[in-house]
């Protein structure tokens, strides 16, 4: 069990931060994101492992004026 901008959600043994945004529905051009307080690089999104017990929060940046 993670923690995914306060909502508990079940995940699976080796995700990582890309598949967790794919499973969520999100663009990973338009996110970032932080694990247990920690920025993720866009770059490492399909290296980073999201571990059993962490806390994940993804912001969807948007543009406005």
């Amino acid at each position: 069990m993670i923690l995914v901008n306060d909502e508990p959600v079940e995940h699976q043994f080796g995700m990582t931060v890309a598949a967790l945004l794919r499973d969520r529905a999100y663009a990973t051009a338009m996110v970032a994101v932080w694990i247990d307080g920690q920025i993720v690089p866009r770059n490492a999104y399909e290296t980073t492992l999201v571990n059993d017990g962490v806390t994940v929060e993804i912001v969807l940046m948007a543009a406005g004026g």
